[in-house]
C-alpha cells in the first residue's frame, strides 16, 4: 500500500510546430557524375576502390590492362585461413611419423590361444621367452619356431603366472613404461601450442573481418537524409533555437564566411534518458537537408588494439565524402570519459586511443561542413579535452518537459491516433509531471493498446487513466488472490491518503485512488504533482502528513492496532523528513548541512539528527489522526465506495466528498 506524489524534474521532449522551412540555398556547383551515387564505406587497404568503374565506351583502348592482386597472399583474409590450416596439417603430419611409431609400435600379430595353451605349452618346455604385460593383462610367448603367441590372464593371477614361467626356466620380461623422449615430447608440445594459436587466430580474425567490419560497413553506409525536422518535436523550445543556427550553417555557410564567422564545429545535448536528444539531432539534418550518421559511443570501444580509431576515422571519412553533414554521437561518455593516468585495463588504453583519435578528427575538418553532436546524461564525466572551445564547445540542456511542454509532447503523439472528444490532453499533462518524452509516448502507446483490449474504435479518457496509472505504477494485478480481510484494510489505508490530500490546503490533490494491486503495491492513491522546483516547508509538512494518514485509517479501523503495509510510506516520509532536517534546514535543529556519511557512522550528531527526524514523523501522525478522527464518517464513506468501485477518479472523490457535505448533520 503506497501513494505516489510525483515531482518535477527539469525537463524537455519532442516539439510540435515549427515556421515552414525556407527552401535550401546551396551555391551552385559542378560536380562529377559519380558524386550522387551512394556511400560506401571505407574498406581495408587491400579492399578499397579508387572511384566508380568506367564504362567499356569510356575506357581508353590504349591503357594498359588494369592490375589484378593475386588471388592469393599472405595479407588477405583468406591467406591467412590456409596458411593456418596448411601449417596445422604438416604439423599433425611430422607428429605422426615421429610419434606413431613410439606409440603404436610395429611388431607382428600374435596368434591367439587360451591360458591353459599357454600353460601347456610351457610345461611340454617348448616356449624360449615370455612378455609379461600387466596393465593389458596379456602374456606373449616365443615359441622354439619362431612363433609368437599371445593369451590373455585374469588381474590377480599376475604373480602367480610369473613364477609358473621362472620355474619352468623360461626368460620372462615385463612390458617398460610407454615413454617418448625429450625430442619427441617437445614436438608434441610444441603441436598442442600451434593448434591453441591457430584456433586464437582463426577466432580474433573471424570477428575482426566478419563481425566488426561488418556491423561497421552496415553503421556507416546509413548516411541518409531523415525525414524528421524540428515540426515533430515538443517541449524542447529553448534546445531547438540553439540549433536552428548550426541548421543555418549547413545551409547556408557562405552567409557566416562572409562576414568571417568560425563555423561552429559541435554541440553537446545533455540531459535525462528519454527527453528527445537523438530526435533533436535527427532532427537538425531532417531541417538541414544533410546526411545523417549516427553511431553510440560503445560502438567505438572495442578490446582489439585499433579498432576503436579506425572506427573513428571510417566515420569521419564518411561524413567528409558528403561535404555537409551531422555524426551524432549517442552516449559519448562511453568513450570520453576523462582520462586517468592509470590504465587498470587494456581496454582503458584502447578507449583513451579511441578518444584521442576523435579528437584528431574533430580538430581536421578545414574545408568541409561536418557538424558534430553528441548525447550524454553524464557531461561531468567527460574529458575536458572534448568540450573544450572548437570541439564540443556548446551544451543544450534537454531536460524533461515542464506542463506544457507535456501537453505538447502528448499532442504530437495523439494527433494521428483516434482521440475521443472526452479527452483532456491539458488535465493529463498535469497528472504527469517529472515524466520525459519518452514516457509520454509511452502513455499514449497505452491508451491505444487499452482501447483494442476493451474492443473500442477510440482512445477515450478512461484509456489515458489507465495508462497512466500503468506507466507510472506498473500493471494491475487482477489475478491475485486477496482476502476479504486485505481488501477491507487496504480501501481504510487508501482513503485515508485520499482524504488527507483532499482535505489539506497545502497538499497535492488526488487523482485517483485503488485497490487493485499494481507492482508491489497492494493499492495505490495517485498525486496530481506540480512544477514547483521550490518546496515550501508548509507542503514538506504536508506531504508527511499524507504519507502517514494511511497508517492512522488503518488504526482507526483496528482499534489503534496497524499492519505493515504502511512501510512504504514510512521510507518515503522519513527520507523527506531526514532532508527537512540535515539538508533543507527546516526544522530548529539548525541550518548546518549534515552530509549522509556523517549520518551512516552515527555519534552525537546522527543521534540528534534522527531524533528530530522521528518528531517529524510523530508530529505528522498526531496531526493525521486529528485529521480522519475529524471526518470519519467520510472516511467511512470512502473506504466503503473502494471496497464496491475499486477505483475512485478524482471527480468521483470530489463527488463523494461534496455528496457528504451537502447531506444533512
Amino acid at each position: 500500500m503506497s501513494f505516489v506524489s510525483p515531482r518535477k524534474s527539469p525537463a524537455l521532449a519532442p516539439s510540435v510546430t515549427a515556421p515552414p522551412r525556407p527552401a535550401p540555398l546551396r551555391p551552385e556547383r559542378t560536380a562529377p557524375e559519380h558524386e550522387h551515387e551512394p556511400l560506401t564505406p571505407v574498406l581495408d587497404p587491400d579492399d578499397r576502390v579508387a572511384g566508380p568503374t568506367p564504362s567499356p565506351e569510356q575506357a581508353d583502348d590504349t591503357a594498359p590492362p588494369a592490375r589484378r592482386g593475386p588471388r592469393w597472399s599472405p595479407g588477405r583474409p583468406g591467406g591467412r585461413t590456409l596458411l593456418v590450416v596448411g601449417g596445422m596439417l604438416a604439423l599433425g603430419a611430422v607428429l605422426a611419423v615421429l610419434v606413431g611409431p613410439v606409440l603404436v609400435g610395429e611388431k607382428d600379430e600374435p596368434v591367439t590361444a587360451s591360458l591353459t595353451e599357454a600353460l601347456a605349452m610351457v610345461e611340454a618346455g617348448t616356449v624360449t621367452e615370455a612378455l609379461v604385460d600387466d596393465r593389458s593383462r596379456s602374456l606373449d610367448l616365443t615359441v622354439e619356431d619362431g612363433a609368437a603367441v599371445r593369451a590373455e590372464f585374469p588381474a590377480a593371477y599376475a604373480g602367480d603366472l610369473t613364477a609358473t614361467l621362472l620355474e619352468a626356466g623360461v626368460e620372462v620380461s615385463a612390458v617398460p613404461p610407454r615413454e617418448m623422449s625429450p625430442t619427441q615430447q617437445l614436438l608434441v608440445r610444441l603441436g598442442v601450442v600451434a593448434l591453441v594459436v591457430a584456433v586464437l587466430i582463426g577466432v580474433v580474425h573471424g570477428s575482426r573481418t566478419r563481425g566488426v567490419l561488418g556491423r561497421r560497413r552496415k553503421a556507416l553506409a546509413a548516411g541518409e537524409v531523415p525525414q524528421v525536422t524540428f515540426a515533430d518535436v515538443a517541449g524542447v523550445d529553448e534546445a531547438v533555437d540553439q540549433l536552428r543556427e548550426m541548421v543555418q550553417f549547413l545551409r547556408e555557410p557562405e552567409r557566416f564566411e562572409a562576414v568571417g564567422a568560425t563555423r561552429p564545429r559541435g554541440a553537446l545535448l545533455v540531459g535525462p534518458p528519454g527527453t528527445g536528444k537523438t530526435l533533436l539531432a535527427r532532427a537538425v539534418a531532417g531541417e538541414a537537408e544533410v546526411p545523417f550518421f549516427a553511431l553510440a559511443g560503445s560502438d567505438f570501444v572495442e578490446t582489439y588494439v585499433g579498432v576503436g580509431a579506425r572506427r573513428v576515422r571510417d566515420l569521419f571519412a564518411q561524413a567528409r565524402k558528403a561535404e555537409r553533414a551531422i555524426i551524432f554521437i549517442d552516449e559519448i561518455d562511453a568513450v570520453g570519459r576523462a582520462r586517468s593516468s592509470n590504465h587498470t585495463s587494456n581496454s582503458d588504453g584502447e578507449r583513451e586511443n579511441t578518444l584521442i583519435s576523435l579528437l584528431n578528427e574533430m580538430d581536421g575538418f578545414a574545408g568541409s561542413h561536418v557538424i558534430v553532436l553528441a548525447a550524454t546524461n553524464r557531461a561531468d564525466t567527460l574529458d575536458p579535452a572534448l568540450t573544450r572551445p572548437g570541439r564540443l564547445d556548446r551544451q543544450v540542456q534537454v531536460p524533461n518537459p515542464d506542463r506544457r511542454g507535456r501537453t505538447l509532447i502528448l499532442q504530437v503523439h495523439a494527433r494521428s491516433k483516434p482521440v475521443a472528444d472526452d479527452v483532456d490532453l491539458v488535465q493529463i499533462a498535469r497528472q504527469t509531471p517529472g515524466m520525459s518524452g519518452a514516457d509520454l509516448s509511452q502513455v499514449v502507446n497505452e491508451a491505444c493498446m487499452e482501447a483494442a483490449r476493451q474492443g473500442r474504435t477510440t482512445v477515450d479518457a478512461a484509456c489515458f487513466q489507465a495508462a497512466v496509472a500503468t506507466v507510472a505504477m506498473g500493471r494491475a494485478r487482477t489475478s491475485a488472490l486477496i482476502t476479504d480481510f486485505d481488501r477491507e484494510v487496504t480501501a481504510w489505508h487508501e482513503a485515508g491518503h485520499t482524504l488527507a490530500a483532499a482535505l489539506l490546503p497545502d497538499a497535492d490533490d488526488p487523482v485517483s485512488v485503488t485497490i487493485v494491486p499494481r507492482g508491489p503495491a497492494g493499492g495505490v492513491t495517485w498525486m496530481s504533482g506540480n512544477d514547483d522546483v521550490f518546496l515550501p516547508r508548509r507542503k514538506a509538512r504536508a506531504q508527511l502528513v499524507v504519507a502517514l494518514a494511511g497508517r492512522a485509517a488503518e488504526e482507526r479501523l483496528l482499534d489503534g492496532e496497524h499492519t505493515q503495509g504502511a512501510s512504504s510510506d514510512l521510507h518515503s516520509a522519513t527520507n523527506l523528513a531526514t532532508a527537512m532536517v540535515t539538508r533543507y534546514g527546516m526544522t530548529d535543529f539548525g541550518y548546518a548541512h549534515v552530509d549522509d556519511e556523517t549520518l551512516r557512522l552515527g555519534g552525537a550528531v546522527a543521534a540528534e539528527a534522527h531524533a528530530r527526524v522521528d518528531t517529524l514523523l510523530r508530529e505528522a501522525h498526531t496531526q493525521a489522526t486529528s485529521l480522519l478522527e475529524a471526518h470519519h464518517p467520510l472516511l467511512e464513506a470512502m473506504a466503503a465506495a473502494l471496497m464496491v468501485e475499486e477505483t475512485l477518479s478524482a471527480g468521483r472523490v470530489q463527488q463523494i466528498i461534496a455528496e457528504f457535505e451537502a447531506s444533512p448533520a
